[in-house]
């Protein structure tokens, strides 16, 4: 029998139709309810699975295991494909390999509008040795949303070595506790942040064992993925002692979305009780309501890990119906070992974003203290103190002085609410420059308080290298390059007077390895080259 018709006024599916079928998807996501539901047995594939809402729940710790709203954000892209896999480094005793399927003919991938094409945004670049390919990362956003390519991935990440050569992250992939013990001492043992990320299969339940509830652990440094596939585990002894000190350990810090029910499963089912538990939607919401000043808007709730990807990381990421609801019994592909590298990436973009803010807010409290986020508090500067402000800064811009001659609205300066006594005398005259550089610019600034403040600090010690200047700022101390690029900021977008000795020796032999940032700051440099 011949197949109905697509205008057919009958179909044997549906019944009397009086519209012809639909071409496209529904716009809607389709939700897969086994996701955030336990189903109360392991049953055949196809068939309908009652579901539990007693005594087989979790309990409070993963109540947030039912909410389907992050469900809904990851389904809303069903037809996209997974990149392949690079760089993945297999031990031994891996038996089979990726399953990764390899296309012949792929069409061109479409781009998007040329006015959109037009603004080049740059990557998210921090301290780490790890950063995004320049290339990579232009090329993906090129490329329309949704198609092969577009996507953010760990491939994208490389270290540019002193002799030039290139080291992309590596993946160990572990299917018995030995592998998992050794790669875990030699690789992640001394990190004091761990991407963290645990998958499990869709029906599995408190009956169920540790393979179908934890079925796939992975954890990331910058430089390297480890994926312990434990529903693959061939003995029943699951853990390596490695493995367990870092994950008890509270000064080691785990960072993940909705991390604190993956522990509790973790905890559940392999009885390891995990400390130092960091929930990234946390440190997320911190920084972005403190920067658009919504304070009120910071909260405990999650926020879906594709969200913060697509905001911090300025990238889409896959979000395709294989990722979460995948067979985890069988074999892994690219697309399913991207969560805990995406993890550490995104903490340290928005720590180094959090310690940008002015004033800096206090880094949210590990997860299982179940304390409020702490936003900012301002600390003033006295207006009685007594602070030297001779300095070579009126000679190099004789401009500001006229400026500051114009009459300008009072600055009122309240007391302040700790002891001057605690706070370096150099940090508190850049603070009083900072301010009045401000009122002379009526708050509009190209660069961050904390980069003009920085700027101030080593403009006006000549004695103050930029390693010193972090060690001052705060303790423990700002990373070198975070002072650096303060540093170079405020000359290149205030266009501040500087020393070009002291900016040579001191501030730009720290580019010498960053292409990025020699490219960003090129005109600077040159001009410090010049001896004219």
């Amino acid at each position: 029998m011949s197949s109905p018709s697509r205008n057919q006024l009958w179909n044997p599916s549906c019944g009397i139709r009086f519209s012809p079928r639909s071409k496209t998807p529904p716009l809607y996501p389709i939700l897969d309810v086994p996701r955030f539901l336990h189903a109360t047995n392991l049953n055949v594939r196809n068939t309908p699975q009652p579901v539990n809402h007693g005594s087989e729940d979790f309990g409070d710790d993963e109540q947030f295991e039912l909410d389907a709203a992050e469900w809904f954000d990851q389904q809303d892209t069903l037809t996209t494909t997974a990149q392949p896999a690079q760089g993945v480094q297999n031990p031994q005793e891996l038996q089979e390999p990726w399953n990764v399927t390899e296309k012949t003919s792929d069409p061109p991938p479409e781009t998007k509008d040329n006015e959109e094409t037009e603004k080049e945004v740059p990557p998210p670049l921090t301290s780490l040795d790890y950063n995004i390919s320049n290339d990579l990362f232009q090329a993906a956003r090129k490329i329309k949303e949704g198609n092969t390519g577009s996507f953010w991935s760990h491939t994208m990440y490389k270290c540019v070595q002193d002799d030039g050569s290139v080291q992309k992250v590596e993946v160990d992939y572990c299917t018995s506790k030995n592998t998992m013990e050794d790669v875990c001492k030699k690789y992640f043992l001394d990190e004091k942040v761990l991407g963290f990320d645990l998958e499990w299969m869709a029906f599995a339940n408190r009956s169920a064992g540790p393979r179908e509830n934890v079925s796939l652990i992975q954890i990331a440094s910058p430089s390297r993925i480890a994926l312990f596939h434990v529903a693959r585990f061939i003995d029943d002894d699951f853990i390596g002692p490695t493995f367990r000190k870092m994950m008890e350990d509270d000064s080691v810090s785990k960072v993940g979305v909705n991390i604190q029910g993956d522990c509790t499963r973790l905890k559940t089912f392999l009885g390891v009780e995990t400390k130092g538990i960091f929930e990234l939607s946390h440190l997320y919401k911190l920084v972005k309501y403190s920067k658009e000043d919504k304070l009120n808007l910071i909260n405990r709730k999650v926020v879906a890990m594709a969200i913060q990807v697509k905001d911090c990381l300025r990238l889409p990421m896959y979000k395709g119906p294989s990722v979460r609801t995948s067979n985890w019994m069988n074999n892994l592909n690219a697309s399913q070992i991207s969560y805990a590298y995406a993890g550490i990436q995104l903490y340290y973009v928005l720590e180094e974003e959090r310690q940008k803010l002015d004033p800096c807010p206090p880094r949210p409290e590990f997860a299982e203290k179940r304390l409020d986020i702490k936003v900012a508090e301002v600390v003033n500067i006295d207006e009685d103190a007594n602070i030297d402000l001779s300095s070579s800064e009126t000679e190099d811009a004789p401009e500001s002085v006229v400026e500051a001659t114009t009459p300008q609205k009072a600055i009122t300066v309240p007391k302040p609410k700790t002891p001057l006594k605690e706070r370096d005398s150099r940090v508190i005259a850049a603070d009083i420059k900072l301010a009045l550089y401000r009122s002379q610019k009526n708050n509009k600034l190209s660069v961050s308080p904390s980069a003009l403040r920085t700027y101030y600090i080593w403009h006006t010690n000549d004695d103050l290298a930029p390693e010193s200047i972090a060690k001052l700022l705060r303790e423990p101390p700002l990373k070198t390059n975070t002072v650096v690029t303060y540093i170079l900021d405020a000359i290149a977008f205030q266009k501040l007077p500087f020393s070009k000795e002291r900016l040579r020796s001191e501030v730009l032999s720290f580019l010498s390895s960053n292409a990025f940032l020699q490219k960003k700051y090129k005109a600077l440099m040159q001009d410090a080259q010049d001896t004219n």
